[in-house]
């Protein structure tokens, strides 16, 4: 949870639907430093604090020390395509995406030497989580997983998406620095390659010989992010940094146009929550985006910003067009649910212990 990312609301946000749910289950949420002062789940979830850092080269190592001295699961959930290399107790691994096999460019060799273990986890593991079919398929065509143990369970948009009311912009954007009153297109992610920011930045610039908008970037640096940063003085641009979820749900209530040209996602959660919001989507058709979107979002190569730049200037000048993709994108956000998610996890963990 110290960690501005995907993964940090993946953990959020099932630990409080797993918190809600009835069972004999009793949730145990492990914290490093960076996140000690932040609860996880609701009061019936012990939390237990340990020194050992996630992402270090020692954690499979480390980790295990701490548990068996304070936690001793009977299961441990390890969310983040690694578990621990050695303990009793049965495992569960969530698997987000392989792209630091698929696309190894767009990751650091830290970072890679670090997932390289994720093919030993999954394979340890009594069950595997694929948050898509598409990283199902790839888990069992890269990692040589059995399907038998993989279970795909879809992540939702949060509670707090939903749309906001449009006064609630204004404070919001002047603090951003774009003008309320204009159409803006947002983007929501970490500023790491496998995100394909330059290629949005290419296209904003062209749909800029057209129309009056800005582009808004949501999302803390990432890893190997120097030349998006470079990108910080064009114009009509504007980086926002990390933003709350309120924040967030405030400017995709009232964008033009979520925009996301990622290479490879493991799921796509800003496209749920756009949906959610009310945010028309023009999305990549990598990985499991078309799965997620169903049909509900403009779908483009990521690779042509002229195709993508034509596609965001129709859906921020034909309003038709616009609140039609905002129809389907609600009746699309509300087929997912952070409930189900638990529920179906919980399934596994159940599964996992008996396996």
């Amino acid at each position: 949870m110290g960690y501005a990312a995907g993964i940090a609301r993946y953990a959020m946000l099932l630990s409080r639907a797993l918190a809600e749910l009835d069972g004999p289950e009793e949730f145990v949420v492990l914290k490093a430093r960076r996140a000690w002062r932040q609860r996880l789940g609701g009061e019936s979830m012990l939390q237990r604090r340990c020194l050992t850092p996630p992402h270090h080269r020692l954690e499979r190592w480390l980790l295990p020390l701490e548990l068996a001295a304070h936690t001793r699961p009977a299961l441990l959930h390890s969310l983040d395509h690694v578990s621990p290399a050695w303990g009793a107790w049965r495992s569960v691994v969530t698997l987000h995406d392989l792209a630091f096999l698929l696309y190894p460019e767009t990751h650091t060799s830290a970072s890679r030497a670090y997932y390289a273990a994720a093919g030993e986890s999954a394979r340890r593991a009594q069950r595997v989580i694929a948050v898509s079919q598409r990283t199902a398929s790839d888990a069992v065509r890269l990692l040589g997983l059995d399907p038998a143990r993989v279970r795909v369970v879809h992540e939702a948009a949060g509670p707090a998406f939903a749309p906001q009311p449009r006064e609630a912009l204004t404070p919001l954007a002047e603090r951003l620095g774009f003008p309320p009153q204009q159409p803006y297109v947002l983007f929501v992610g970490t500023l790491e390659p496998r995100k394909n920011l330059p290629l949005l930045l290419d296209a904003f610039a062209r749909l800029r010989n057209q129309l009056d908008a800005h582009l808004v970037v949501v999302g803390a640096r990432g890893w190997l992010d120097e030349p998006i940063a470079a990108a910080r003085t064009q114009e009509a641009v504007h980086f926002a940094g990390w933003l709350d979820e309120h924040d967030l749900a405030v400017l995709y209530s009232h964008a033009g146009a979520l925009a996301l040209p990622s290479m490879y996602e493991g799921f796509g959660l800003p496209v749920l929550e756009a949906m959610a919001c009310g945010a028309p989507v023009v999305s990549s058709n990598a990985g499991p985006l078309p799965e997620v979107a169903g049909g509900a979002a403009v779908l483009l190569p990521p690779e042509d910003p002229v195709l993508w730049a034509r596609a965001l200037v129709q859906v921020l000048t034909e309003p038709a067009r616009a609140t039609e993709m905002r129809s389907r994108g609600f009746v699309r956000a509300q087929a997912f649910s952070w409930r189900r998610t638990a529920e179906q996890t919980r399934d596994v963990y159940r599964e996992a212990l008996l396996a």
